[in-house]
């Protein structure tokens, strides 16, 4: 049985039509480096496996890029959902310092990537602006904004006159940072498939992998197939829970809204977000749209009551409503999402502890995209022997 991954009216598969279609799995079938999931991680690791010369086969359970990425807000920052402060303190200044530096090369090296393929995947570079929701949150957001400037992170601190002057948000101060970005990830997705197919990546959806029937080189298919490989990545998103990360996995829901074309939007239309847990997060789209989401909650199944999902997604319009009370904002599509994190903070990245031919990029966490762009690369190099900086920080025997 596919685990349902979001519910609701979705709104990037509605920006493309005429997604790839795939033949699903029906004979048995060989392949150097297997990839399981054909989400953003799988196809950014796809991409990056073929393009040093590796033979890659994806297969998926359902549709190609239908799971959580459709459901995602696509969001792409440097900045991790905890602080590089809180970070130094639970691993380390050296290691938190290497996981931020981690994922500002991972934005940059999406940015290259992106720049690189024929295709519109509205793909934007922004500025973020990261607010301090309450007074009391101004001083951590000074300490955060001076151990970002002393590692010459791309980092501003604006006071409260400052933040209005610019953006007209009233809030105490914030920090803006850039090296970020917005994209949509449906089309980034089907753009990236695209190149991929020409590096010579072979795909087949709606294939349901027997996850727990690994062995040392091969994978049965719910129908009975046999996969053959030498190399095996579960990029399978929230769609799997395994025994080497169940005791680290937190789990929660996300809501999100996606609102009617709107003018006069904000100064650049940045990227905005809080201190406050769960924080608000809102974007833009191309088409002057406002995606927003948050309030989160710890729990492993969706919101199935229509009602309640539309109170939750009334309740994020209304926090935009109160950040920019000049909008007329109305609710166009809404949804819910599974979403999870890590005790740590920290993405699941790296071999099996105990099965050496076996990876997994699982970009939990709020900065997933990064994180499987940061992981793919990782892989790239575990497979070639050769050795990361970053392995140790994201693998699963940390």
């Amino acid at each position: 049985m596919v685990k349902n991954l979001y519910k609701g009216n979705l709104y990037w598969d509605k920006t493309l039509l005429n997604p790839y279609e795939f033949e699903k799995v029906n004979t048995d079938l060989s392949t150097k480096v297997l990839i399981i999931g054909g989400g953003f991680s799988g196809n950014l690791c796809a991409n990056v496996l073929s393009q040093s010369g590796m033979d890659v086969t994806v297969v998926e359970k359902s549709k190609v890029g239908t799971g959580s990425s459709v459901a995602s807000t696509g969001l792409i920052q440097y900045r991790s959902d905890k602080m590089l402060s809180e970070f130094i303190d639970e691993i380390g200044e050296e290691k938190g310092r290497l996981f931020y530096q981690m994922c500002l090369e991972a934005v940059d090296n999406l940015t290259a990537i992106n720049n690189n393929l024929n295709g519109d995947t509205e793909y934007r570079l922004k500025d973020s602006i990261y607010y301090a929701s309450s007074k009391k949150d101004e001083k951590k957001l000074k300490t955060e904004f001076e151990y970002l400037k002393k590692y010459d992170f791309p980092v501003e601190y604006l006071d409260k006159i400052q933040l209005n002057d610019r953006y007209g948000i009233k809030k105490v101060a914030a920090l803006r940072t850039w090296h970020d970005a917005d994209v949509n990830p449906y089309k980034f997705i089907q753009v990236l498939i695209k190149r991929n197919l020409e590096q010579g990546v072979k795909y087949f959806e709606n294939t349901n992998i027997d996850l727990d029937s690994i062995k040392d080189n091969s994978i049965k298919t719910k129908d009975g197939n046999i996969i053959k490989y030498d190399k095996i990545i579960l990029a399978t998103g929230y769609s799997k829970i395994y025994p080497a990360t169940k005791k680290k996995t937190l789990y929660n829901r996300t809501y999100a809204i996606c609102t009617k074309p709107l003018e006069n939007l904000w100064t650049d239309e940045v990227m905005i977000w809080e201190t406050m847990e769960p924080y608000l997060y809102i974007r833009t789209t191309e088409d002057k749209r406002i995606i927003a989401g948050g309030l989160d909650e710890e729990r492993n199944i969706l919101e199935k009551n229509q009602l309640r999902r539309l109170v939750k997604a009334t309740k994020i319009a209304d926090k935009v409503k109160k950040l920019f009370p000049n909008l007329d904002i109305k609710i166009d599509y809404y949804w819910t999402a599974l979403f999870y994190g890590t005790k740590d903070g920290l993405p699941f990245i790296g071999k099996d502890p105990d099965r050496s031919n076996v990876y997994y990029l699982l970009g939990y966490e709020g900065n997933g995209m990064c994180y499987s762009m940061a992981g793919s690369l990782i892989i790239k190099d575990l497979i070639n022997g050769v050795f990361n900086k970053y392995e140790n920080i994201v693998g699963l025997d940390r």
